[in-house]
């Protein structure tokens, strides 16, 4: 029995992939001008490949006993209101009603009318504050009594919501979602619900608890914060520092808590200043309140200020940049939280005050150019007459690479004949290699001694470092990541991006999982449809079936296992 199992998962495997590749095929004939589609996609449909697809695909529209599962019964457009009304209070689920109402246009005078007669139960509730097209006025009639899973629904709208949907979600803040907060909380709506929030300390919370993804919409709402402050504060260093002692306990309004400024706390305060607050206002008010204040109490400062934010470490890496803007002199204190939270680009400036965050900084200088050559420019320049190989050779990292080449010769005039034959004769040290990929006309030859696990960092660095990125890009995850950093960059144009990726189902994989609204996805189909269609030009009936058979074990490109299917195909 046991046997049988693994025997039944492996086939299960076996056919799991087969109907990946016959799904990137099919994406391949949808490239075909339409009249040559159909016999492609019968031809591609008649192999062995699509018959272990389907084979993977029945179980998925089949009950769990193997018996055809029960079909949702497909809605059909209603004649009258009244039928469409009954038909949706009879729904038992969301996707029920959700199908009533997408039967047919949508009397929307009909269903709020029906709504004001006999109140719609929660089920269809959430289904019609789900569409894009519910009047404002419906959608605040359907928001009260106040329910958080029909609040929450209108998420699916995707779109940005009308003061008719939102406004109601301020009394319950704390009682949306994540994903409904981003809605309720844009750009365009922050200023308002500033003004507008019963309790300032509700809404701060609500902010803290934030998915991890969504730390850019939190930080909108600081700088919004910032915003509005300055505008009835000005430069006064001494109404931020308690404004942002008040702002995140305030158990108020916007209003009252600036009204309140000059007198005592009536409420909750901090110690010290809320660094989330602090860091929006103007520079010098930055300058002279952390001037105050002595490492110590920064320290708790910034302890005080994470305190309940879900997604501490990203508002931790924004300080020290922030710090850096405003003018303030540099400490160790900021080296300590840059070491440990800080992005590489933002702690250049604090480079030298601590140990931990110096070798952080010299080890992600591998693959970071900008870096790499800030902390070379900051060391005691080099001088031009160098022996070259011979001082590169010693170079225990990038940093002291650089200075060397930064020293022997500009970027334009690298002796790469003389390097690739040093490095021919004994291997250059890795450190002086990643050195190397950033420079102009670093060549393949060295481009493939980069280890394969680390070519991902520097394939943006140069033609050759991406080109050998994309050599061996790996599992579906990684080969996502590649081909879109080195297309973001700008340092190969789509024709060669798909020229260079081994294996070929990467890049027909990369053009099938593209969103349609994802910018450059045309430019992809447009490069993989000229090769298709050429291939399809040469080879004939019979492509699909050569190209079925070799697709899944295909090391090569793209162009190679096409021009070789053409080549088969025609001249069988």
């Amino acid at each position: 029995m046991v046997h049988n199992a693994r025997i039944a998962m492996a086939q299960a495997a076996t056919d799991r992939q087969a109907a990946h590749f016959h799904r990137l095929l099919t994406w391949a004939v949808s490239l075909l001008p339409s009249d040559a589609r159909p016999p492609a996609s019968a031809e591609l449909n008649d192999t062995a490949l699509a018959a272990r697809s389907r084979r993977f695909d029945a179980p998925l529209h089949s009950g769990e006993d193997g018996t055809a599962a029960r079909a949702r019964p497909a809605p059909t457009p209603q004649a009258r209101p009244e039928e469409v009304i009954a038909a949706l209070r009879a729904a038992g689920t969301v996707l029920d009603a959700d199908l009533v109402i997408a039967a047919g246009p949508v009397d929307w005078p009909a269903l709020a009318a029906a709504h004001r007669r006999e109140p719609f139960a929660r089920t269809q509730r959430r289904a019609l504050i789900a569409r894009a097209d519910c009047p404002d006025d419906f959608t605040a009639a359907l928001l009260t009594p106040w329910d958080p899973r029909i609040a929450n629904r209108l998420v699916a709208r995707r779109q940005e919501l009308p003061t008719s949907a939102w406004w109601p979600c301020l009394e319950r803040i704390g009682e949306t979602r994540p994903a409904l907060l981003r809605h309720v909380l844009t750009g365009a709506n922050l200023p308002e619900v500033l003004r507008s929030v019963r309790y300032l300390d509700h809404l701060v919370r609500a902010v803290n608890g934030y998915d991890h993804n969504n730390f850019p919409a939190a930080e909108a709402f600081w700088t919004a914060v910032g915003a509005v402050l300055h505008a009835r504060l000005g430069d006064d260093p001494r109404s931020w520092y308690v404004a942002a002692q008040r702002f995140p306990l305030h158990h108020g309004t916007l209003e009252r808590l600036i009204q309140g400024l000059g007198e005592p706390a009536k409420g909750a305060e901090r110690p010290f200043p809320d660094l989330r607050v602090l860091l929006t206002a103007p520079a010098a008010v930055v300058v002279a309140i952390v001037a105050g204040l002595d490492d110590e109490e920064l320290e708790q400062a910034a302890e005080d200020s994470w305190h309940g934010v879900r997604d501490q470490p990203s508002f931790r890496s924004a300080v020290t940049p922030r710090l850096h803007a405003a003018g303030v002199p540099r400490r160790a204190l900021f080296a300590r939280w840059a070491a440990l939270y800080g992005s590489s680009a933002d702690c250049l400036w604090l480079y030298g005050l601590d140990d931990r965050l110096d070798e952080r900084l010299v080890r992600q200088a591998d693959h970071d150019q900008a870096l790499r050559r800030g902390l070379a420019a900051l060391g005691r320049p080099l001088p031009l007459s160098l022996d070259l190989v011979a001082e590169l050779r010693p170079c225990t990292d990038s940093v002291a690479a650089q200075a060397v080449l930064d020293g022997a010769c500009g970027d334009a005039a690298t002796p790469w004949p003389e390097l690739v034959r040093a490095h021919a004769t004994e291997p250059l040290p890795l450190p002086v290699l990643y050195t190397l990929t950033a420079r102009p006309g670093f060549p393949d030859v060295l481009a493939q001694e980069l280890p394969g696990s680390t070519r991902f960092y520097w394939s943006t660095h140069g033609p050759a470092a991406a080109r050998s990125a994309l050599s061996d890009v790996g599992d579906a995850f990684m080969s996502d990541h590649v081909i879109h950093r080195v297309r973001a960059s700008g340092v190969l144009d789509d024709e060669s991006v798909v020229a260079a990726i081994r294996p070929a189902s990467a890049a027909l994989r990369h053009g099938y999982e593209q969103p349609r609204d994802t910018a450059g996805r045309d430019a992809w189909r447009t490069v993989c449809a000229q090769l298709v269609r050429r291939a399809a030009d040469r080879g004939g009936p019979g492509l699909w079936r050569v190209l079925a058979e070799r697709l899944p074990d295909c090391e090569g490109t793209l162009p190679e296992l096409l021009a070789e299917a053409a080549a088969e195909a025609g001249a069988g």
